[in-house]
């Protein structure tokens, strides 16, 4: 059983660069990544994550290690984004990250058109951006919900598959 949520949760925003056909490791810069994720290089610790689908559902629990790539001086995390293969070819995709508790995390991507994402891409650009870089801001969940009143991140429905 998960604890309940208070509202006052750490959420980031964060829109997820292109990166050639490897966009699902996304890019991050180091600022969110020992603000947020309180992970930095050389640490080999890992986070917990978790997908949710747009639609409200838990589908993956997974763990991974921040990735420094020494050639483009970039910080990644590699997400699963499920069937969504593609990076679309108008707007750019948002990141809905909640910290559930120190290195674990639950999220939700937005495709442009997806529902939430005109009113996360607005928060995104009207609060001060963390670090370098595309923009990603830290907020909170009550915050969120008062934004996008269906965000799935509070209570996702697990899945049902066998």
């Amino acid at each position: 059983m998960t604890q309940a949520l208070t509202g006052s949760e750490y959420v980031l925003i964060a829109q997820v660069p292109k990166a050639g056909d490897r966009w699902h490791q996304v890019h991050l810069n180091a600022a969110i990544c020992q603000s947020f994720f309180r992970i930095a290089e050389g640490e080999g610790r890992m986070v917990r994550l978790e997908r949710v689908e747009g639609a409200g559902v838990l589908r993956d629990s997974f763990e991974r290690q921040l990735v420094y790539s020494r050639r483009n001086r970039n910080y990644k995390i590699e997400f699963d984004f499920g069937e969504v293969t593609e990076y679309p070819q108008d707007g750019v995709p948002l990141l809905i990250i909640i910290e559930l508790d120190v290195r674990r995390f639950r999220y939700v991507l937005l495709l442009p058109g997806d529902t939430g994402h005109e009113a996360m891409l607005h928060l995104n650009d009207s609060l001060s951006a963390v670090g370098r870089g595309l923009p990603r801001v830290i907020t909170t969940l009550d915050e969120v919900e008062l934004r996008w009143p269906g965000c799935p991140l509070r209570s996702p429905v697990p899945t049902q598959d066998a």
